[in-house]
């Protein structure tokens, strides 16, 4: 599956002026914390580099799965046309530009993430690309879920391997109060 247009662009301009040993050391850095599933408090996109090591490298297959979700949910749901969109764990906006083109009437997304650089990068992926209203927030899906209102859509990504076990069934408690109808998961 192809990234949408405007995506693809985003991604090659903020790449152009990388030098590839610098993005394949950073690939290769950001592969092995997740192969070896590392929670040691670090993010596993904390740096910049990280970031565009990620938008090479895992964002095309990371949108191809959540689409194939999206198609899914679509498919056995064609009532469902969701208004509102709370993405856990948002990284570069990846479900955000998924459920946009899948459902070009969503009017808004909160969008939770952590890492202050994949905002960075997901605000400036989005900005004038996607005409849903976006709020991009720094959280913690383990401890900074209290205040969102209930939304249609609520995802979580590739996102429940990075947390301590102990914490999931709280999380994902948490994560079906706020859902107003549908609560996606996806992992690998």
């Amino acid at each position: 599956m192809e990234l949408p247009t405007a995506l693809r662009q985003g991604v090659d301009s903020l790449l152009e002026k990388v030098p590839l040993p610098a993005l394949k050391q950073a690939a290769r850095t950001l592969s092995e914390r997740y192969r070896a599933e590392l929670r040691d408090g670090r993010l596993h996109m904390g740096e910049d580099m990280a970031v565009k090591a990620y938008l090479a490298t895992r964002l095309p297959a990371t949108y191809a799965a959540v689409r194939a979700c999206l198609d899914a949910l679509a498919d056995a749901r064609p009532d469902f046309q969701p208004k509102s969109l709370l993405d856990i764990g948002a990284g570069p906006g990846t479900m955000l530009w998924a459920t946009a083109d899948t459902w070009p009437e969503l009017e808004r997304a909160v969008l939770v993430e952590a890492s202050a650089a994949v905002r960075k990068v997901g605000q400036s992926l989005a900005a004038g690309a996607i005409a849903v209203r976006a709020s991009w927030v720094a959280g913690d899906a383990t401890i900074d879920l209290d205040g969102f209102d209930p939304a249609d859509l609520i995802s979580v990504a590739y996102v429940l391997d990075e947390i301590a076990p102990a914490s999931l069934p709280k999380l994902v408690d948490r994560l079906w109060r706020l859902t107003a109808d549908t609560l996606l998961i996806v992992e690998p």
